[in-house]
């Protein structure tokens, strides 16, 4: 399919900036924090930009800039061998820059019950962290996960399965030192 270059272009924002903030949510599942989500979606906007010829169905493009966003956490995960965290201080200045005055003390208030889910998600590998993400949070269908991950359904499935068994033993020890 040929495209004059101001028709893609339009055709592109349109079918792919509504999923920008779903795209965003899932780099930062993947990453752990918003400096390394922010680089992996812009590096998958472009990506997409430059392979947008390749999208076959519009209908799909959701499930296609997944994809591109999961190559590319891979090839960055596996590039460094371990997630690279940001020391607290880059946190701080983030928490100053980005919030001011008592919105601060709400969010930090808010997010203080989804701290112990949020870590023990962090400790699980990957496969199960991306099924749990697209599952729960972005409230994709099995048949949406296994199209956007390139998987069969029952895998999806089965790993939904043992994300869930692990995700409960990972809060049931969480819980269980705490005390």
């Amino acid at each position: 399919m040929i495209f004059r270059k101001n028709t893609s272009r339009d055709e592109f924002k349109q079918l792919s900036y509504p999923h920008m903030k779903l795209l965003y949510n899932v780099a930062v599942r993947y990453c752990g924090n918003a400096f390394d989500a922010e680089d992996i979606v812009q590096e998958t906007y472009l990506a997409a930009f430059k392979n947008f010829h390749q999208l076959r169905e519009k209908s799909k493009c959701k499930s296609w800039l997944l994809k591109i966003l999961r190559n590319n956490f891979l090839k960055s995960y596996h590039k460094h061998k371990s997630m690279q965290r940001l020391n607290e201080t880059d946190y701080i200045e983030f928490l100053e820059t980005g919030m001011a005055g008592n919105e601060a003390d709400t969010r930090l208030f808010s997010e203080s019950g989804r701290q112990a889910v949020q870590q023990a998600v962090d400790r699980l590998p990957v496969k199960y962290k991306e099924i749990l993400t697209l599952y729960y949070l972005d409230e994709m269908l099995y048949k949406d996960i296994a199209e956007s991950l390139d998987i069969p359904i029952g895998t999806v499935m089965s790993r939904l399965t043992r994300a869930r068994e692990r995700l409960k033993l990972l809060l049931l020890k969480q819980a269980r030192s705490k005390k």
